[in-house]
């Protein structure tokens, strides 16, 4: 199996990106989220994403529709990928990792064993696989579709070509601060920064305070998931600021015929009735 067919297959599974990281991409990572610690033997890790339409965002950037948008891809799209790639004779797994905020999920089985749930992360998955970077306030960002993209992973012992890591910028970081300047509550700090490097590729993030961001009311969507770790702000006023400035800027490959803004952005607090 060569990684032409393989993304020839996601492409028609329904995934719009996929990109392929060695394991040497993922050194420095710890146990409780390697991908080795659930497939000791694996060669590769494959990263996929699927476009959020932006008429998802329409209805909370209007004020009158919650929609969720998923941060994950469907699991039915990676276990039809996983199958291909275990009809070639390899082993494939397929992630819908819990937040990582929830480890230890468990006890080790065996000393030498890391305790459950292993949960690789899909942003780093997807820089490594050269999909694209994780932005100022923390979300991943594709350079043809911004933050509307929902991530997916599958670990497999298959020995694929790897693609190259993202080598130009998508966010401004500090140049830009729309991220910030929209949340109401300054959950994001531009004072208090981390320099994330995966695979050479450096990337300025801002310490988020996502107790915060739970209280969040301009759109900020609360799961299982993220009642114990990060919250999903995908459709919340920082995220669809950072929509407008990237495709204001031209920073996007898909472009659109209107503008996303067409009017000025809402706000609540949090007492706000």
């Amino acid at each position: 199996m060569k990684s032409p067919e393989l993304k020839e297959v996601a492409k028609k599974i329904g995934f719009d990106i996929v990109g392929i990281a060695s394991m040497d991409r993922f050194s420095n990572i710890p146990p409780e989220q390697h991908p080795l610690s659930i497939l000791p033997g694996a060669k590769s890790i494959i990263a996929l994403g699927c476009e959020i339409p932006r008429g998802t965002f329409r209805g909370i950037e209007e004020g009158t529709l919650w929609m969720r948008a998923s941060r994950q891809v469907s699991p039915k799209y990676t276990y039809e990928l996983a199958r291909f790639i275990e009809d070639k004779g390899w082993e494939a797994v397929p992630m819908s990792p819990l937040a990582p905020e929830r480890w230890p999920d468990g006890v080790p089985v065996a000393p030498d064993r890391v305790a459950p749930n292993v949960s690789p992360s899909l942003e780093h998955a997807a820089v490594a696989a050269g999909l694209g970077e994780i932005g100022f306030c923390r979300t991943f960002l594709s350079p043809i579709y911004g933050p509307r993209v929902s991530l997916g992973m599958i670990i497999t012992d298959a020995p694929l070509d790897a693609d190259p890591i993202l080598d130009v910028s998508i966010c401004p970081g500090l140049e830009c601060l729309e991220c910030v300047k929209a949340c109401p509550l300054d959950a994001i700090s531009p004072d208090k920064t981390e320099e994330i490097i995966v695979s050479g590729k450096k990337m300025l993030c801002a310490h988020v305070n996502y107790k915060a961001c739970r209280l969040c009311p301009n759109g900020v969507y609360l799961d299982e998931s993220s009642m114990h770790g990060t919250p999903n702000t995908l459709t919340a006023a920082c995220i669809r600021s950072c929509i407008v400035q990237l495709e204001e800027t031209g920073k996007l490959q898909k472009k659109y015929k209107t503008p996303f803004r067409i009017r000025p952005a809402w706000s609540l607090g949090i007492l706000d009735e």
